[in-house]
């Protein structure tokens, strides 16, 4: 069987996809990496994928280095929060979601935010608080938004996602196309 050289992946490519995951603890990291590896997965031979990964914590870092994460979450065409507990509003988090429309990021693409929330164990007192945010986030950064409840049997049967993602990636790829048949201004009149 014949191997496909990176260039030639790269020709048979519709485009890049790039995923940037937020997690705020270890559980929530492991649903983010299922998710990311499933979207990876979906995307297959068709998308060139690139995914980054940071916890929480992260934003506690250096001014630059906290803007830069911005920038880059801000410029990922899936962008996945994930979130074990709900029994607190993470305000940290919201600080950072509404920080994102703030960026400067126009989106020529479409966009997708992805909520993995909770677990089979942890209360969901916040809920609704949770998403609305995310909603929030996710209109002001002008992308679609879905979530899902993360109980353990959640990443065993990802046809939530499967669905979701189809719809977005012809969505991205009709974007795409439509800015590929776009022409140049024109620089006499």
């Amino acid at each position: 069987m014949e191997e496909k050289s990176p260039a030639g992946t790269a020709a048979l490519a519709a485009g890049r996809l790039r995923i940037f995951s937020l997690h705020l603890d270890f559980p929530a990291s492991a649903r983010a990496r299922w998710a990311e590896q499933t979207i990876k997965k979906l995307a297959g031979r068709h998308w060139l994928c690139s995914a980054e990964m940071w916890q929480l914590e992260s934003l506690n870092t250096a001014s630059s280095i906290r803007k830069m994460l911005q920038e880059e979450a801000a410029q990922a065409d899936v962008l996945i929060i994930a979130v074990s507990s709900l029994a607190r509003r993470e305000m940290e988090l919201v600080h950072w979601l509404d920080t994102l429309a703030n960026c400067g990021a126009v989106r020529r693409n479409a966009g997708l935010l992805i909520g993995l929330l909770g677990d089979e164990t942890q209360p969901a007192g916040e809920l609704d608080w949770t998403v609305k945010r995310l909603m929030n986030c996710a209109r002001n950064t002008h992308r679609d938004f879905i979530w899902h409840w993360m109980e353990e049997s959640a990443s065993g049967e990802p046809e939530w996602l499967v669905t979701h993602l189809e719809t977005f990636l012809a969505r991205k790829l009709a974007t795409l196309d439509l800015h590929s048949f776009e022409e140049p201004a024109a620089e006499f009149a």
